[in-house]
């Protein structure tokens, strides 16, 4: 995991040292501003990677990537295809050279593998890296756009460029997303949950895992017709996203059950993290088209690790196992309430 996010921050460093080069070389005041954004953009993204760096060496970030030797080498390669660029006499290049220079390098900062590890390490801030690398990607376009005519051959390659990026996005969301909430899907738990499990054994830090169950789902579909269900399980996951903290991963788990992990949270906090969800589910004013009310409430069930540091990693289907023990408790007592967190021992 340290030499996929020292890759990461190595790339984004030449690219904001290039972008200084080409900025302090570019005889068009207009275009240099543009080179300066893009290098301050640069200094940003690698300020991400190196912030991960630095939670990784802490303990507090888990290994999330499964396959590290593949990901390395992918990142390796960018990075060998990254140092191909010429960097050489920038200053004797035109101004559509220097444009055509940071297209290449862009094309190779566009690579999926970027979403992919945004997604992985920092899913709670997904959406606001993403769009952030977007306006970055946009800036160098609209300069593009402004040198060169839509129709010619750098106005389609740079379109093609900001496609790609956007078509990439869409496949790295799509694999670990569910379309209809907009929350993770439980590809995306299968991924996360050893990770974090592995990390809770090796510093000694709670985890929580809940599973949350909305009640009587079938009767809203029955009553109201599957768009008005659609509709309820939309509202159940901003009600989530509303109660959880940032650094919890909230996940569609089945048709109308959530999970959620939830690190750093122990048996106390288990409880008032219950509450939130169940307090914030029940406050919920959903309405059919006509304007008849969607009384939604949830059952809640969830299990807490907490192990001295260095213990052996809990195995993943015994603690959902006993976090379905502890929602069927939560059913068998009413419904629209939590049940207290299961044992987590022999998991």
């Amino acid at each position: 995991m340290r030499e996929i996010l020292e890759l990461c921050v190595k790339m984004d460093d030449y690219a904001e040292n290039l972008y200084g080069e080409l900025a302090a070389v570019c005889s068009d005041p207009d275009l240099s501003a543009v080179f300066l954004q893009l290098q301050a953009d640069e200094a940003q993204h690698s300020g991400w990677w190196e912030g991960l760096l630095d939670a990784w060496e802490q303990g507090l970030l888990p290994d999330l990537v499964n396959d590290t030797d593949e990901l390395a080498d992918r990142l390796r390669t960018l990075h060998d295809e990254l140092s191909t660029i010429p960097t050489e006499h920038l200053e004797q290049l035109s101004t559509e050279g220097m444009l055509a220079l940071a297209a290449r390098l862009e094309f190779y900062m566009i690579d999926p593998v970027f979403g992919e590890l945004i997604e992985l390490t920092e899913p709670a801030r997904a959406e606001r890296r993403h769009a952030s690398y977007q306006s970055h990607l946009q800036r160098l376009v609209d300069a593009i756009g402004e040198h060169y005519p839509p129709d010619s051959l750098a106005g389609l390659l740079a379109a093609t460029l900001s496609r790609t990026w956007r078509d990439n996005l869409r496949l790295a969301v799509y694999a670990t997303h569910d379309m209809l909430t907009g929350l993770y899907n439980r590809r995306a738990l299968q991924t996360h949950l050893p990770q974090w499990s592995a990390w809770s054994a090796r510093y000694g830090h709670p985890l929580t895992v809940l599973l949350i169950d909305v009640d009587f789902f079938k009767a809203v579909n029955d009553t109201h017709g599957h768009a008005e269900g659609d509709k309820a399980l939309q509202a159940i996951a901003r009600a989530l996203r509303k109660a959880t903290r940032a650094s919890d991963l909230v996940i569609r788990y089945g048709g109308d059950e959530f999970a959620v992990i939830a690190p750093e949270t122990d048996a106390d906090e288990y409880r008032e993290l219950c509450d939130r969800i169940t307090n914030t589910v029940r406050e919920l004013d959903v309405r059919t088209e006509g304007g008849a009310p969607i009384p939604l409430t949830v059952s809640i069930g969830g299990v807490v690790a907490k192990d001295p540091p260095g213990s052996p990693r809990r195995r993943i289907e015994s603690l959902l196992a006993a976090a379905d023990r502890s929602l069927y408790s939560a059913k068998s007592s009413g419904r629209n309430c939590s049940a207290p967190a299961a044992d987590a021992r022999g998991c």
